[in-house]
């Protein structure tokens, strides 16, 4: 397989800007074709045509891009009449000459190496590297092979240990509890970290660029028993568990800010709005009117 190559300031070249991106994703195409087909960069009129328009091919003649058959110039290759060629492209792109000369030298390195393993087949021997799936040439001078009677030495424990979850059932994160809820944090956030241990979400508070800024906003907002529930359906629904606190910040930033009620908690704050939540909302509507006219 051929590539099309071109520089890395390509994109910002005046013939770029000149031409039009339009023209440029002509130019692209007829280049993969180029390098497909190892034309050493010509492009005959039938294909410019097929991929673009007459207005794209003047545009890529007038900028430069392409040669026409009226185009004298020692580095571009003769053209007949209805083709095209691209400008200097066998300075960035190799030659049918030196792909085939490529192709022809890999074929050689390949076939050297099946009569190499024929015949170390053939006398009885083996080359430990090749047998194991290593690369002769990545072992450093003076190594010896491995020895396979040698006992494989156990890994190292790491020094840091991961959380004490218990065992996970049901593809659900463990809930374990403490003694106590933990407060960690300052004054304003305490009230959360409180809530989220006593409802048996136990993880380490880690914070980040502007975590502590969002928090505090996200608490003004939304309310401590609403982040809670949020992180409670989070921490139900996780695949994994949970090991650190940067788990929910997204979920509740995200949450929409809770209109104002009359007293009631917002029933719409979390998961959106439910045939149960429109009906009790309906119910309560009800109660109100009721009392309101004097009616037990």
């Amino acid at each position: 397989m051929s590539w099309f190559k071109i520089d890395d300031g390509f994109h910002c070249h005046p013939k770029v800007f000149a031409a039009g991106t339009p023209a440029i994703g002509l130019y692209v195409r007829c280049g993969s074709w180029a390098a497909q087909q190892e034309t050493d960069g010509v492009i005959p009129k039938q294909i410019a045509r097929m991929y673009g328009t007459p207005r794209m091919i003047k545009a890529l003649v007038d900028s430069g891009l392409w040669h026409d058959a009226n185009h004298e110039c020692e580095a571009c290759p003769k053209l007949a009449p209805n083709s095209y060629a691209i400008h200097q492209y066998l300075d960035r792109n190799p030659s049918r000459v030196e792909n085939d000369l490529a192709r022809k030298a890999k074929s050689k390195r390949q076939q050297k190496w099946r009569e190499g393993k024929r015949n170390q087949q053939a006398n009885g021997n083996s080359n430990p590297d090749v047998d194991a799936g290593v690369d002769a040439s990545t072992r450093r001078h003076g190594d010896a092979a491995p020895d396979p009677t040698r006992p494989v030495p156990s890994p190292v424990p790491p020094t840091e240990e991961p959380p004490p979850y218990p065992p996970q059932q049901d593809n659900l994160p463990a809930t374990f509890t403490s003694g106590q809820a933990a407060a960690v944090g300052p004054d304003w956030l305490q009230p959360l970290t409180a809530a989220m241990g006593t409802a048996g979400m136990h993880v380490p508070w880690k914070f980040k660029g502007d975590d502590l800024i969002r928090l505090h906003n996200d608490i003004k907002r939304l309310g401590i028993p609403l982040m809670v529930e949020q992180a409670r359906r989070g921490w139900q629904s996780a695949r994994t568990p949970v090991v650190s606190s940067r788990f929910f910040y997204d979920s509740w930033h995200s949450l929409p800010t809770p209109q104002a009620t009359d007293g009631r908690p917002s029933l719409h704050a979390v998961g959106g709005p439910s045939k149960t939540s429109d009906y009790l909302a309906g119910m309560a509507a009800i109660a109100d009117e009721l009392r309101a006219g004097g009616m037990q």
